[in-house]
């Protein structure tokens, strides 16, 4: 499955519908604060998610599916923006996310098996940048080169680069060939970000990003 919302500059400037989970409308949200989407010329089709199956990766021996990591942790059903909402009779509870911290896998060792494929940039609504550094252009600031070093770096400076941003839709993390759980490495950061800012990527079209906003010292 798709975050829809990673198709939306492709029309900027004309009118479009979108079915929308919530996660993907949570991408709206951010998508129209950074100034790539036009909050008038989308039509949000809304409908109540109860999560997503993990996929099966083709060879996988794993015989029962379950629900996707990232799913579990979501504690959001409904897209924060709608034109028009589709209930469901199916009336689960909401999933709690996990507390912070609760995460310890070796991340450096998850990154060892990484083939720098690029899906998880490619499937991501918020990596829209017509140069990216992490991709060979100019600054080059990752190699192509698949060594523990360069790919600690790629992962690093993409983390950094949706702090705050990513809605855990979980795109990414599908996408990967290997299996690299990266929307858990992202849920830390925006952990972080709602404890020091009280901010929640796509909750709402008022609440401008906390790197966006400037505070002289002693305002809070």
């Amino acid at each position: 499955w798709f975050n829809l919302a990673r198709y939306l500059r492709a029309f900027k400037g004309r009118r479009v519908a979108i079915v929308a989970k919530g996660c993907d409308g949570r991408s709206i949200v951010e998508l129209v604060k950074e100034n790539q989407v036009d909050k008038g010329s989308v039509v949000v089709i809304a409908v109540e998610c109860n999560g997503v199956l993990k996929p099966v990766k083709y060879g996988s021996f794993e015989s029962a599916r379950r629900m996707a990591d990232y799913c579990e942790r979501c504690a959001t059903r409904v897209s924060p923006v709608a034109d028009y909402l589709v209930s469901s009779d199916n009336q689960g509870s909401l999933r709690r996310a996990p507390e912070s911290g609760e995460f310890s896998k070796d991340w450096l060792s998850m990154f060892q098996r990484c083939l720098k494929c690029m899906a998880c940039v490619k499937s991501c609504p918020f990596c829209y940048c017509t140069e990216c550094s992490i991709e060979g252009f100019k600054p080059e600031l990752v190699h192509r080169l698949r060594d523990t070093r360069e790919l600690f770096t790629f992962h690093l400076t993409r983390a950094l680069h949706m702090a705050g941003r990513c809605v855990e839709c979980g795109a990414c993390e599908s996408a990967c060939p290997v299996e690299i759980p990266l929307t858990r490495l992202y849920h830390e950061l925006n952990e972080w970000f709602r404890e020091k800012y009280s901010y929640i990527p796509g909750r709402s079209f008022e609440e401008p990003p906390p790197p966006l906003v400037f505070k002289e010292a002693g305002e809070g």
